[in-house]
């Protein structure tokens, strides 16, 4: 059975194993491990199955405008290469949106593909008023709460 639960002191370098696997790379897990030094990690949960972890996910305060305004940034979502397509990602994703929900966060910023994200509820965050710089990727949000504004700023999130 697939377990999500907080990533726990000790968990770093399997992470860093998986992450890298994932990612093809070593940039994303020194992101991560960044992340982790700066203190500026609020969500980081593991997939667990049967004491292995299958999957890591990340969130941390994006800036809007060089404030925290209350929203996320989700940053990196990773599977083990032989375990992708088969729903880890998407059971991590909800667990921590829900988390994101409960702990009163604003919403949840991403870089990422649509035709996934949207299942979750993501948009393009121009549809809710944001404006970023054009990427490979689309940026998108969630929003936990109605915007009592229309935002038209530089947003920061970790690379």
């Amino acid at each position: 059975m697939l377990i999500c639960r907080t990533e726990r002191p000790g968990d770093g370098e399997e992470i860093d194993e998986l992450v890298c696997a994932a990612y093809g790379h070593e940039r994303t897990a020194d992101l991560i491990w960044s992340l982790r030094e700066q203190g500026d990690i609020t969500i980081s949960q593991v997939a667990e199955y049967e004491g292995a972890i299958m999957g890591h996910l990340l969130m941390s305060p994006a800036l809007i405008n060089g404030e925290d305004i209350g929203w996320l940034s989700l940053n990196p979502i990773s599977v083990w290469p032989e375990c992708q397509h088969q729903g880890i990602a998407s059971t991590m994703l909800r667990e921590a949106l829900n988390s994101a929900n409960e702990l009163d966060w604003a919403g949840v910023l991403v870089q990422g593909e649509l035709a996934f994200f949207a299942r979750f509820g993501f948009k393009l965050a121009s549809e809710l008023g944001f404006s970023a710089p054009a990427t490979e990727l689309p940026l998108l949000a969630l929003a936990f709460k109605p915007l009592s504004f229309r935002v038209s700023a530089e947003i920061s999130m970790p690379r």
